[in-house]
């Protein structure tokens, strides 16, 4: 039976710690396009940045919009680095934005986990 069960992973950590890590991965993914990280965690994170990627996409261009939406996830500098960089790259898809893709070697030989390369397209 599933009782007091979350729907979400938790990985071993507090809710602060796992808002802190989607933000950590947000600004890897915006600043690198593409980041090395565990399968689960990859699935966990996707669905986050492509609503920031429709929250933005919304704003119809209006860039004082996109800045003040993105206000509470990024600081100034990444968000501006978001706008100019990566959305003018997804304003002809309608969803998709970021695709996992798995990488055939794990980081250790004692971990068993799979690898995944999470990109921005």
């Amino acid at each position: 039976m599933r009782h007091l069960k979350s729907n979400s992973q938790k990985f071993h950590r507090t809710q602060e710690e796992r808002k802190r890590l989607k933000l950590d991965l947000t600004r890897a993914l915006i600043k690198a396009g593409q980041i090395t990280t565990f399968k689960t965690r990859a699935k966990w994170f996707a669905p986050f940045f492509d609503r920031l990627v429709t929250l933005c996409k919304r704003a119809d261009g209006d860039v004082k919009l996109q800045f003040h939406r993105l206000r509470p996830y990024l600081d100034e500098a990444t968000s501006r680095q978001f706008i100019e960089k990566i959305l003018p790259k997804l304003q002809t898809r309608n969803s998709g934005y970021t695709r996992v893709l798995n990488y055939k070697k794990p980081f250790s030989v004692h971990e068993k986990a799979v690898v995944t390369i999470l990109e921005s397209e």
